[in-house]
């Protein structure tokens, strides 16, 4: 019997984590915002599993800020926007539960100050929920240094113990990072940082998906995304030799 439990908990906790289940990060509204001004950020949760999501936690966090010539933690980058409702580049939201098939808005609000800096801010999140009894956390790209995500993700999988083990918290699962950006003229970078913003979340998912295994509709548009990319990596590049 100890047996048979075991081997239920391992199938229920590889159930949860599967880039198939883990809930659905969608439909993301990210501001390009004047600063001083305010900006809506909303995004839809979908829960995709075949019970209830209960007790479900979001934290949101802007913990990023890039140019095309810079990037900086969010902590060195003086008067940067924060979240409305909490007054800090942090805000924790209690959900309550969230039932199958159902997606739950999220929406709360970036407010920027006159000398905010132009560029894109990006924003990570880490959501907890029970699930059949059992607590999960998920948590996004921007919780990890680069050599800490490198190394969980080499040879084209994705190794959450080794994440948890960085991290020092439970890695069930893996949700996408977003971003917002505030501009004062048109620059066109900051759109195309945003572009590579969400290039990079969606192959976080497609490794995740080739890791499983999983067969999946997406293919063409990621080889459509990494042409992209590559054009913006030449474009970048020109620019930069441009430069006296």
């Amino acid at each position: 019997m100890k047996i048979l439990a075991v081997v239920l908990v391992v199938l229920l906790n590889s159930y949860v984590s599967s880039p198939a289940h883990v809930p659905n990060f969608d439909n993301f509204h990210t501001p390009v915002i004047k600063p001083g001004d305010m900006g809506v950020f909303n995004f839809t949760i979908e829960n995709r599993y075949v019970n209830p999501m209960k007790n479900v936690v979001l934290e949101v966090g802007i913990y990023e800020w890039a140019t095309e010539q810079d990037h900086k933690m969010i902590n060195e980058v003086h008067h940067h926007p924060v979240i409305y409702e909490s007054g800090k580049v942090n805000y924790v939201m209690n959900l309550g539960s969230i039932y199958m098939g159902i997606n739950r808005t999220v929406q709360f609000h970036i407010q920027t100050f006159g000398d905010s800096p132009d560029g894109v801010y990006f924003v990570r999140f880490h959501i907890s929920f029970t699930y059949n009894s059992s607590h999960y956390q998920m948590w996004s790209r921007g919780f990890f240094s680069n050599s800490v995500w490198d190394n969980a993700t080499k040879n084209h999988t994705m190794n959450l113990e080794y994440l948890s083990h960085a991290i020092g918290k439970p890695v069930d699962g893996i949700v996408p990072d977003s971003s917002f950006s505030i501009r004062r003229d048109w620059k066109w970078v900051l759109y195309v940082l945003i572009a590579v913003t969400a290039f990079v979340g969606f192959l976080a998912f497609y490794t995740y998906l080739k890791e499983e295994e999983i067969s999946n509709p997406v293919d063409e548009k990621y080889y459509e995304l990494k042409g992209k990319y590559r054009e913006l990596e030449r474009k970048l590049k020109k620019r930069k030799n441009q430069k006296p």
